[in-house]
Protein backbone atom coordinates (compact mmCIF):
# COMPACT_ATOMS: atom_id res chain seq x y z
CA UNK A 1 0.00 0.00 0.00
CA UNK A 2 2.86 2.34 0.81
CA UNK A 3 4.16 2.04 -2.76
CA UNK A 4 0.81 3.16 -4.19
CA UNK A 5 0.32 6.32 -2.13
CA UNK A 6 1.80 8.69 -4.71
CA UNK A 7 -0.33 7.13 -7.44
CA UNK A 8 -3.44 7.37 -5.27
CA UNK A 9 -2.79 11.06 -4.64
CA UNK A 10 -2.18 11.74 -8.34
CA UNK A 11 -5.20 9.86 -9.63
CA UNK A 12 -7.52 11.29 -6.99
CA UNK A 13 -7.15 14.77 -8.50
CA UNK A 14 -9.23 13.61 -11.48
CA UNK A 15 -11.39 10.94 -9.83
CA UNK A 16 -10.96 9.61 -6.28
CA UNK A 17 -13.15 6.54 -6.91
CA UNK A 18 -10.95 3.53 -7.69
CA UNK A 19 -10.80 -0.24 -7.40
CA UNK A 20 -8.16 -2.07 -5.40
CA UNK A 21 -7.23 -5.73 -5.81
CA UNK A 22 -5.16 -7.31 -3.03
CA UNK A 23 -3.57 -10.75 -2.78
CA UNK A 24 -4.88 -12.00 0.57
CA UNK A 25 -3.90 -15.67 0.54
CA UNK A 26 -1.59 -17.94 -1.45
CA UNK A 27 -0.70 -21.62 -1.45
CA UNK A 28 2.16 -23.35 -3.20
CA UNK A 29 4.21 -21.59 -5.85
CA UNK A 30 2.68 -18.22 -6.77
CA UNK A 31 4.02 -15.15 -8.58
CA UNK A 32 3.17 -12.70 -5.76
CA UNK A 33 2.76 -12.86 -1.98
CA UNK A 34 -0.05 -11.68 0.30
CA UNK A 35 -0.17 -7.89 0.38
CA UNK A 36 0.59 -7.40 -3.32
CA UNK A 37 -1.86 -4.85 -4.74
CA UNK A 38 -3.21 -3.68 -8.08
CA UNK A 39 -4.92 -0.30 -8.35
CA UNK A 40 -7.38 0.36 -11.19
CA UNK A 41 -8.89 3.74 -12.09
CA UNK A 42 -12.24 4.37 -13.75
CA UNK A 43 -10.49 5.47 -16.94
CA UNK A 44 -8.57 2.20 -17.22
CA UNK A 45 -5.21 3.10 -15.72
CA UNK A 46 -3.47 0.53 -13.54
CA UNK A 47 -0.61 0.52 -11.05
CA UNK A 48 0.97 -2.26 -9.08
CA UNK A 49 0.62 -5.98 -9.70
CA UNK A 50 -1.03 -9.03 -8.19
CA UNK A 51 0.51 -11.69 -10.41
CA UNK A 52 3.40 -10.36 -12.43
CA UNK A 53 1.21 -10.52 -15.52
CA UNK A 54 -0.54 -13.89 -15.73
CA UNK A 55 -3.73 -12.82 -13.93
CA UNK A 56 -3.69 -9.09 -14.48
CA UNK A 57 -6.17 -8.92 -17.36
CA UNK A 58 -8.75 -11.04 -15.57
CA UNK A 59 -8.39 -9.13 -12.31
CA UNK A 60 -8.66 -5.77 -14.09
CA UNK A 61 -11.94 -6.89 -15.67
CA UNK A 62 -13.25 -7.87 -12.24
CA UNK A 63 -12.09 -4.55 -10.80
CA UNK A 64 -13.82 -2.60 -13.55
CA UNK A 65 -17.04 -4.54 -12.90
CA UNK A 66 -16.79 -3.56 -9.25
CA UNK A 67 -16.26 0.08 -10.19
CA UNK A 68 -19.31 -0.05 -12.43
CA UNK A 69 -21.43 -1.35 -9.57
CA UNK A 70 -21.94 -4.69 -11.28
CA UNK A 71 -20.27 -6.71 -8.51
CA UNK A 72 -19.75 -6.26 -4.75
CA UNK A 73 -16.42 -6.48 -2.89
CA UNK A 74 -15.43 -10.14 -3.11
CA UNK A 75 -12.68 -12.72 -3.11
CA UNK A 76 -11.48 -14.08 -6.47
CA UNK A 77 -9.90 -17.52 -6.41
CA UNK A 78 -7.39 -18.80 -8.97
CA UNK A 79 -5.55 -22.09 -8.94
CA UNK A 80 -4.58 -25.22 -10.83
CA UNK A 81 -7.84 -26.94 -9.90
CA UNK A 82 -9.80 -23.92 -11.11
CA UNK A 83 -10.54 -23.96 -14.83
CA UNK A 84 -10.60 -20.16 -14.88
CA UNK A 85 -7.07 -20.16 -13.49
CA UNK A 86 -5.79 -22.08 -16.47
CA UNK A 87 -7.62 -19.79 -18.87
CA UNK A 88 -5.89 -16.71 -17.52
CA UNK A 89 -2.52 -18.40 -17.34
CA UNK A 90 -1.99 -19.39 -13.69
CA UNK A 91 0.23 -22.35 -14.47
CA UNK A 92 2.82 -22.03 -11.69
CA UNK A 93 1.25 -24.79 -9.61
CA UNK A 94 -0.14 -22.73 -6.74
CA UNK A 95 -3.36 -20.96 -5.87
CA UNK A 96 -4.23 -17.36 -5.03
CA UNK A 97 -7.09 -15.50 -3.40
CA UNK A 98 -7.47 -11.87 -4.44
CA UNK A 99 -9.86 -9.45 -2.73
CA UNK A 100 -11.40 -6.81 -5.00
CA UNK A 101 -12.99 -3.71 -3.48
CA UNK A 102 -13.58 -0.03 -4.20
CA UNK A 103 -12.19 2.95 -2.33
CA UNK A 104 -12.68 6.70 -2.25
CA UNK A 105 -9.31 8.46 -1.91
CA UNK A 106 -10.90 11.79 -1.03
CA UNK A 107 -10.53 11.99 2.75
CA UNK A 108 -13.96 10.52 3.46
CA UNK A 109 -12.66 7.15 4.75
CA UNK A 110 -11.05 7.64 8.20
CA UNK A 111 -9.06 4.41 7.94
CA UNK A 112 -7.46 5.42 4.65
CA UNK A 113 -6.75 8.90 5.98
CA UNK A 114 -5.01 7.34 9.00
CA UNK A 115 -2.91 5.12 6.73
CA UNK A 116 -1.87 8.04 4.55
CA UNK A 117 -0.92 10.19 7.54
CA UNK A 118 1.03 7.38 9.22
CA UNK A 119 3.02 6.56 6.10
CA UNK A 120 3.94 10.20 5.51
CA UNK A 121 5.03 10.46 9.16
CA UNK A 122 7.05 7.20 8.88
CA UNK A 123 4.90 5.55 11.57
CA UNK A 124 3.87 1.88 11.39
CA UNK A 125 0.18 1.28 10.73
CA UNK A 126 -1.98 -1.74 9.94
CA UNK A 127 -4.89 -1.63 7.50
CA UNK A 128 -7.64 -4.14 8.32
CA UNK A 129 -10.30 -5.24 5.83
CA UNK A 130 -13.27 -7.56 6.36
CA UNK A 131 -13.32 -10.10 3.51
CA UNK A 132 -16.73 -11.77 3.83
CA UNK A 133 -20.02 -11.51 5.65
CA UNK A 134 -22.36 -8.68 6.50
CA UNK A 135 -19.57 -6.15 6.85
CA UNK A 136 -17.52 -7.17 3.80
CA UNK A 137 -15.34 -4.30 2.64
CA UNK A 138 -15.34 -2.52 6.01
CA UNK A 139 -11.96 -1.01 6.84
CA UNK A 140 -10.10 0.17 9.93
CA UNK A 141 -6.54 1.19 10.74
CA UNK A 142 -4.52 0.48 13.87
CA UNK A 143 -1.19 1.86 15.07
CA UNK A 144 1.46 0.40 17.40
CA UNK A 145 -0.41 1.78 20.41
CA UNK A 146 -3.53 -0.22 19.40
CA UNK A 147 -5.53 2.89 18.55
CA UNK A 148 -8.23 2.00 16.04
CA UNK A 149 -9.44 4.46 13.41
CA UNK A 150 -12.54 3.58 11.41
CA UNK A 151 -14.69 0.54 12.06
CA UNK A 152 -15.04 -3.03 10.89
CA UNK A 153 -18.78 -2.74 11.39
CA UNK A 154 -19.15 -4.01 14.95
CA UNK A 155 -17.64 -2.85 18.30
CA UNK A 156 -16.84 -6.42 19.36
CA UNK A 157 -15.15 -7.07 16.03
CA UNK A 158 -13.14 -3.87 16.38
CA UNK A 159 -11.90 -4.90 19.82
CA UNK A 160 -10.97 -8.42 18.74
CA UNK A 161 -9.15 -7.14 15.66
CA UNK A 162 -6.69 -5.04 17.66
CA UNK A 163 -4.81 -8.11 18.88
CA UNK A 164 -4.42 -9.36 15.32
CA UNK A 165 -3.25 -5.94 14.15
CA UNK A 166 -0.64 -5.69 16.91
CA UNK A 167 0.71 -9.16 16.10
CA UNK A 168 0.96 -8.40 12.38
CA UNK A 169 2.70 -5.08 13.01
CA UNK A 170 5.32 -6.95 15.02
CA UNK A 171 5.93 -9.58 12.34
CA UNK A 172 5.50 -7.13 9.41
CA UNK A 173 3.85 -9.98 7.50
CA UNK A 174 0.41 -9.44 5.92
CA UNK A 175 -2.19 -12.16 6.14
CA UNK A 176 -5.72 -13.25 7.01
CA UNK A 177 -6.72 -13.42 10.68
CA UNK A 178 -9.80 -15.16 12.06
CA UNK A 179 -11.47 -12.40 14.05
CA UNK A 180 -14.64 -13.48 15.85
CA UNK A 181 -15.25 -16.03 13.13
CA UNK A 182 -14.72 -13.61 10.24
CA UNK A 183 -11.73 -13.48 7.88
CA UNK A 184 -10.00 -10.11 8.25
CA UNK A 185 -7.00 -9.26 6.09
CA UNK A 186 -4.38 -7.38 8.09
CA UNK A 187 -1.76 -5.49 6.10
CA UNK A 188 1.05 -4.07 8.26
CA UNK A 189 2.47 -1.01 6.54
CA UNK A 190 5.87 -0.43 8.05
CA UNK A 191 8.88 1.65 7.12
CA UNK A 192 11.05 0.33 4.32
CA UNK A 193 14.01 -1.74 5.55
CA UNK A 194 17.24 0.21 5.71
CA UNK A 195 20.56 -0.65 4.13
CA UNK A 196 23.39 1.28 5.74
CA UNK A 197 26.73 1.41 3.95
CA UNK A 198 29.89 2.53 5.74
CA UNK A 199 32.40 3.83 3.22
CA UNK A 200 31.63 5.91 0.13
CA UNK A 201 33.55 3.64 -2.24
CA UNK A 202 32.62 2.64 -5.79
CA UNK A 203 30.89 -0.58 -4.74
CA UNK A 204 28.67 1.52 -2.48
CA UNK A 205 27.43 3.54 -5.47
CA UNK A 206 26.15 0.40 -7.20
CA UNK A 207 24.91 -1.17 -3.97
CA UNK A 208 22.70 1.80 -3.12
CA UNK A 209 21.30 1.79 -6.65
CA UNK A 210 20.40 -1.90 -6.51
CA UNK A 211 19.07 -1.70 -2.96
CA UNK A 212 16.83 1.21 -3.87
CA UNK A 213 15.16 -0.82 -6.62
CA UNK A 214 14.69 -3.67 -4.12
CA UNK A 215 12.75 -1.39 -1.78
CA UNK A 216 15.42 -0.45 0.75
CA UNK A 217 15.95 2.96 2.27
CA UNK A 218 19.64 3.54 1.64
CA UNK A 219 22.05 5.38 3.92
CA UNK A 220 25.76 6.03 3.27
CA UNK A 221 28.14 7.08 6.04
CA UNK A 222 31.58 8.55 5.40
CA UNK A 223 33.28 11.58 7.00
CA UNK A 224 35.10 12.37 3.74
CA UNK A 225 32.79 14.94 2.16
CA UNK A 226 34.65 14.86 -1.16
CA UNK A 227 33.58 11.23 -1.61
CA UNK A 228 30.12 11.57 -0.10
CA UNK A 229 28.24 13.72 -2.61
CA UNK A 230 24.76 13.58 -4.10
CA UNK A 231 26.37 13.47 -7.53
CA UNK A 232 28.13 10.20 -6.71
CA UNK A 233 25.16 8.76 -4.80
CA UNK A 234 21.98 9.82 -6.60
CA UNK A 235 20.10 6.78 -5.29
CA UNK A 236 20.95 7.23 -1.60
CA UNK A 237 18.13 8.45 0.63
CA UNK A 238 20.49 9.84 3.24
CA UNK A 239 24.17 10.84 3.18
CA UNK A 240 25.80 11.28 6.59
CA UNK A 241 29.22 12.99 6.51
CA UNK A 242 30.27 11.74 9.95
CA UNK A 243 32.40 9.02 11.47
CA UNK A 244 30.44 5.77 11.90
CA UNK A 245 30.52 5.87 15.70
CA UNK A 246 28.86 9.29 15.54
CA UNK A 247 26.25 8.43 12.91
CA UNK A 248 25.14 4.87 13.64
CA UNK A 249 23.55 5.25 17.11
CA UNK A 250 20.94 7.68 15.76
CA UNK A 251 19.69 5.25 13.08
CA UNK A 252 18.00 2.79 15.49
CA UNK A 253 18.55 -0.23 13.24
CA UNK A 254 16.31 -3.28 13.70
CA UNK A 255 15.99 -6.90 12.56
CA UNK A 256 14.71 -5.97 9.07
CA UNK A 257 17.69 -3.66 8.43
CA UNK A 258 21.18 -4.39 7.12
CA UNK A 259 24.59 -2.74 7.39
CA UNK A 260 27.69 -3.29 5.28
CA UNK A 261 31.21 -2.00 5.91
CA UNK A 262 32.99 -1.35 2.61
CA UNK A 263 35.70 1.06 3.71
CA UNK A 264 38.60 -1.43 3.81
CA UNK A 265 39.99 0.64 6.69
CA UNK A 266 40.01 -0.35 10.39
CA UNK A 267 39.56 3.32 11.35
CA UNK A 268 36.12 3.17 9.74
CA UNK A 269 35.01 -0.41 10.16
CA UNK A 270 36.13 -1.33 13.68
CA UNK A 271 34.11 1.40 15.47
CA UNK A 272 31.19 0.69 13.13
CA UNK A 273 31.26 -3.04 13.79
CA UNK A 274 31.51 -2.48 17.52
CA UNK A 275 28.22 -0.57 17.44
CA UNK A 276 26.48 -2.77 14.87
CA UNK A 277 27.24 -6.03 16.66
CA UNK A 278 25.62 -4.71 19.83
CA UNK A 279 22.52 -3.57 17.93
CA UNK A 280 19.43 -5.46 16.73
CA UNK A 281 20.35 -5.04 13.05
CA UNK A 282 19.51 -8.17 11.07
CA UNK A 283 22.58 -8.33 8.82
CA UNK A 284 26.16 -7.17 9.30
CA UNK A 285 28.63 -7.54 6.45
CA UNK A 286 32.23 -6.46 5.98
CA UNK A 287 34.25 -6.56 2.79
CA UNK A 288 37.60 -8.31 2.66
CA UNK A 289 39.28 -11.65 2.06
CA UNK A 290 39.37 -14.48 4.59
CA UNK A 291 42.82 -13.40 5.74
CA UNK A 292 41.63 -9.81 6.09
CA UNK A 293 38.67 -11.01 8.14
CA UNK A 294 40.92 -13.12 10.36
CA UNK A 295 42.90 -9.99 11.23
CA UNK A 296 39.62 -8.14 11.79
CA UNK A 297 38.45 -10.82 14.21
CA UNK A 298 41.69 -10.54 16.17
CA UNK A 299 41.28 -6.76 16.46
CA UNK A 300 37.66 -7.01 17.57
CA UNK A 301 38.51 -9.65 20.14
CA UNK A 302 41.19 -7.33 21.45
CA UNK A 303 38.53 -4.65 21.84
CA UNK A 304 36.48 -6.97 24.04
CA UNK A 305 33.82 -8.24 21.64
CA UNK A 306 32.79 -11.82 22.33
CA UNK A 307 32.95 -14.63 19.81
CA UNK A 308 29.17 -14.92 19.34
CA UNK A 309 28.87 -11.26 18.42
CA UNK A 310 31.81 -11.41 16.01
CA UNK A 311 30.32 -14.52 14.38
CA UNK A 312 27.41 -12.38 13.18
CA UNK A 313 29.69 -10.71 10.61
CA UNK A 314 29.26 -11.93 7.04
CA UNK A 315 32.78 -11.83 5.64
CA UNK A 316 33.86 -12.30 2.94
CA UNK A 317 30.67 -10.43 2.21
CA UNK A 318 28.09 -11.53 -0.37
CA UNK A 319 27.03 -14.74 -2.07
CA UNK A 320 29.53 -16.65 -4.18
CA UNK A 321 28.57 -15.43 -7.66
CA UNK A 322 32.12 -15.26 -8.92
CA UNK A 323 31.73 -11.48 -8.81
CA UNK A 324 34.66 -9.53 -10.25
CA UNK A 325 33.47 -5.98 -10.99
CA UNK A 326 32.11 -3.42 -8.50
CA UNK A 327 28.66 -3.89 -10.03
CA UNK A 328 28.80 -7.67 -9.62
CA UNK A 329 30.14 -7.41 -6.08
CA UNK A 330 27.26 -5.08 -5.20
CA UNK A 331 24.82 -7.62 -6.64
CA UNK A 332 26.40 -10.43 -4.61
CA UNK A 333 26.15 -8.36 -1.43
CA UNK A 334 22.52 -7.42 -1.95
CA UNK A 335 21.67 -11.03 -2.79
CA UNK A 336 23.05 -12.15 0.57
CA UNK A 337 21.28 -9.31 2.39
CA UNK A 338 17.94 -10.36 0.89
CA UNK A 339 18.54 -14.07 1.50
CA UNK A 340 19.38 -13.40 5.14
CA UNK A 341 16.32 -11.23 5.66
CA UNK A 342 14.09 -13.89 4.09
CA UNK A 343 15.73 -16.72 6.02
CA UNK A 344 17.03 -18.48 2.91
CA UNK A 345 20.38 -20.03 2.06
CA UNK A 346 20.91 -18.22 -1.23
CA UNK A 347 21.56 -21.50 -3.05
CA UNK A 348 20.29 -22.17 -6.57
CA UNK A 349 16.66 -23.24 -6.95
CA UNK A 350 17.46 -25.56 -9.86
CA UNK A 351 19.38 -28.84 -9.40
CA UNK A 352 21.81 -28.10 -12.22
CA UNK A 353 25.53 -28.01 -11.58
CA UNK A 354 26.97 -24.53 -12.12
CA UNK A 355 29.61 -24.25 -14.84
CA UNK A 356 33.25 -23.84 -13.96
CA UNK A 357 34.48 -20.28 -13.71
CA UNK A 358 35.82 -18.84 -16.93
Amino acid sequence: MRDLLTTLDDWATSNPFMALATVVRTAGSTPRSPGARLLVSRDGRMAGSVSGGCLESAVIQEAQATLAGEAPPRILRYGISDELGWEVGLACGGSMEIFVETLHWDGSDPALVAVREAVHAHRPVALLSVLTGEHVGARAASDEEAHLVGTLGDPALNSAALTAATSRLTSALPGIENVSGLPVFVDPIVAAPQLVVVGAVEIAIHLTRLAKTAGYRTVVIDPRRAFLTAGRFPDADLLIPQWPDEALPALALGPRDAAVCLAHDPKFEDPALGILLESRVGYVGAIGSRSTHAKRVTRLQGEGLDALAIARIHSPVGLDLGAATPQEIALAILAEVVATRRGRSGSALSPTTPPARS
